[in-house]
Parts: C-alpha cells; sequence; structure tokens
C-alpha cells in the first residue's frame, strides 16, 4: 500500500508541471492609431494685407468637438506660401473610431467667418490630410 501510494505521489510530482493550462488570450484586432495632418498656406500675394487672420484647427465626431486648437491671430501677409507651409499633426484622441469631421473654421478681420472641413471615415485610411487654402 506504501509502496503503491508513495508511486502515485511520484506520478503527480511529474505529471503536474506538465500539465499547464494555457491562460493566454488571443491577440485581439487593434486598429491602426489614426492622425490627422492639417497644412495651412496661401498662393496669393498679400505681402501689403495687414488684415489679420484667426485660424482654428477642430476634429469634430458628429456634432461633438473631441479636439481643436487655435493658432494665435496673424496678419495674412505672414501666412507662407506652398513651400513654406504651417504643418500641423494630430492624433485622433482615444483613437476615436468614428467618422470625424477633420478641417479649419476661420475668422478674417472685418470679412467675416468661414470653414472648411473633410470627412475622415473609419478603417478607410489612418492618415487624412486637410489643407487651407487662403
Amino acid at each position: 500500500m506504501k509502496l503503491n501510494t508513495l508511486v502515485a505521489l511520484v506520478c503527480l510530482a511529474i505529471a503536474l508541471p506538465a500539465c499547464k493550462k494555457n491562460t493566454e488570450k488571443p491577440p485581439q484586432h487593434v486598429p491602426p492609431e489614426r492622425s490627422v495632418q492639417y497644412f495651412v498656406y496661401t498662393s496669393q500675394d498679400y505681402s501689403n494685407n495687414n488684415t489679420y487672420v484667426t485660424i482654428k484647427l477642430r476634429m469634430l465626431a458628429g456634432n461633438t468637438p473631441i479636439w481643436d486648437s487655435v493658432l494665435a491671430p496673424m496678419q495674412l501677409k505672414n501666412i507662407p506660401g506652398p513651400s513654406n507651409k504651417l504643418i500641423f499633426e494630430k492624433k485622433v484622441p482615444g483613437n476615436n473610431p468614428a467618422e470625424l469631421s477633420t478641417g479649419f473654421y476661420y475668422s478674417i478681420e472685418n470679412v467675416g467667418d468661414s470653414w472648411y472641413y473633410e470627412l475622415f471615415k473609419p478603417g478607410s485610411e489612418s492618415l487624412k490630410t486637410v489643407s487651407l487654402h487662403l
């Protein structure tokens, strides 16, 4: 009896470390990180135009802003040409998977307000570029 018990314990001692439960989870699909590049430039000659423009970069999910940033007001004459355009890149906050509206809201002193937006569809691309060409 003692021998049987001893043999059973030895077998258990050998077999237990070999029996490991696979606790690893299969890798889940992680969507690629989404980013938006904002370009601001002009091809017009505003060299003598001292009018100020205020530009707001925006990202919306539906009608809800998820990110925005206002640039310091600048004179139209200081907006660079296409070869020196201002470039801003922003990662989509929380990698929001919704369809987004990305673009600009801007105000030109003594002229008025305007805006320009483009859709950023989920799954279609991971980098969206949107340009404000004044």
